[in-house]
């Protein structure tokens, strides 16, 4: 029976085609799924045992406080990004045999190191967090034990990135030039900060809407305190995921010239004009929120440029006159720069009261951590479509990788 089944199979099986959505639309929404929870993880084991180590220094329960509730939401999402994250390479393999084949062939020890280090992280977690109370005397090594968890959650950030800017960016080589590939690092220090910006505006959101619903004094003012100081953390890495962002365009252009046009001009260049949007309500958000929970004379002049420089970055390219398009990026410069300078002035002195979170406070935060959750998804969105009908830029087609991969001599396998 089984030789029978065996001598029936063919191997030129129709490639599966998932109709209205099409399969490149299904795949990317089980990743954007993955994406949410493990980039927040990733974002959250960074910062938990950094406020921890803060708190510890200044002497000052609220940061402890803080990092062992991020302790326990990870303890409770990390399962679900990493079966998310299992699901949406099942559906690659389904809908995209020959195209996962070619890649996993490249990288296929890498790919083995990063989904086996999750077993390592697992167990990080559960020691970092079902142990907390057994370490408060030893708060040093406790810290150690949740930075080594984040090191092995970052193992796997280090190797997923190579695959993926493989795909926008494979140029000749192989190896560890295909995995060190011309976007490589630029990419790798932009997710690691955006990791971090988007993690924290939407903790600094949920916070608000702890201190919108607590009916004890003390923990509005906790929360917030951490609305606060989890905005602070998020606008600071955006500033720099800015920077780096640019760095990360600039190695598209110059190692994938043909995908950095067609996404910059072809038909999802819109894309780019939503992802200013979403940079720009971010920036004005946070200088709203600066001058809200400290009111100060330089407040509303600085807000209103901010808003006016914002403006200008999220215009059509069609506005400006020709040869002025770099105004766009000036008024981007300008925004940030005033946003740091609002920032500086309205930080509240040493040990000052933390004020209560007024409702327009709350609105603000709320807005700030949705946007910057859409920003993080879109920038992957942007990644994707500048491939355009391509899996592997200049190198595989989508309707190449279609199908079941057959192994082109005898021996191929080891």
């Amino acid at each position: 029976m089984v030789s029978y089944l065996a001598g029936s199979f063919s191997i030129d099986q129709p490639g599966v085609q998932i109709p209205f959505v099409t399969n490149r639309w299904v795949v990317g929404f089980f990743f954007l799924a993955h994406i949410i929870f493990g980039s927040f993880t990733m974002g959250a084991l960074v910062l938990g045992p950094t406020f921890e180590w803060i708190g510890v220094r200044r002497e000052d329960p609220r940061f402890e406080r803080y990092a062992r509730a991020l302790g326990n939401v990870n303890l409770k999402i990390f399962s679900l990004g990493a079966t998310l994250g299992g699901f949406a390479v099942i559906v690659v393999v389904a809908l995209y045999g020959k195209f996962f084949v070619t890649l996993i062939t490249l990288f296929f020890w890498p790919a083995v190191v990063a989904f086996s280090v999750w077993f390592l992280t697992l167990g990080g977690i559960l020691l970092y967090n079902l142990r907390w109370d057994q370490f408060r005397l030893r708060k040093g090594l406790h810290i150690v034990i949740g930075y080594a968890t984040a090191a092995t959650e970052h193992i796997f950030l280090f190797i997923i990135v190579a695959l993926d800017s493989y795909l926008l960016t494979p140029g000749q080589g192989q190896g560890t030039a295909a995995f060190f590939n011309a976007s490589y690092w630029p990419e790798l220090g932009h997710r690691f900060v955006g990791n971090l910006s988007w993690a924290s505006f939407f903790i600094a959101a949920v916070a608000a809407v702890y201190a919108a619903a607590s009916r004890l004094p003390a923990n509005r003012i906790y929360f917030h305190w951490a609305a606060r100081t989890s905005l602070v953390v998020g606008f600071t890495t955006l500033v720099v995921q800015i920077a780096l962002g640019a760095v990360f365009v600039e190695s598209i252009k110059q190692a994938s010239p043909g995908a950095f046009q067609y996404s910059m001009q072809g038909p999802f260049a819109w894309l780019w004009l939503l992802q200013a949007t979403f940079v720009a309500i971010l920036l004005v958000g946070s200088n709203i929120y600066f001058w809200q929970s400290r009111p100060t004379g330089p407040a509303p002049p600085l807000t209103a440029i901010v808003i006016l420089a914002s403006l200008v970055t999220v215009m059509p390219a069609a506005v400006f006159p020709k040869g002025l398009f770099w105004l766009r990026y000036l008024a981007l410069g300008i925004a940030v720069l005033l946003s740091l300078l609002h920032w500086l002035i309205s930080r509240p002195r040493a040990r000052a009261a933390t004020p209560d979170l007024r409702r327009s406070s709350q609105v603000t935060l709320a807005v700030t951590g949705a946007t910057a959750l859409l920003l993080f998804l879109l920038m992957g969105v942007i990644r994707t479509t500048a491939r355009s009908d391509y899996t592997i830029y200049g190198v595989m087609k989508e309707t190449d990788s279609y199908g079941i991969f057959q192994a082109p001599s005898k021996g191929y396998y080891p």
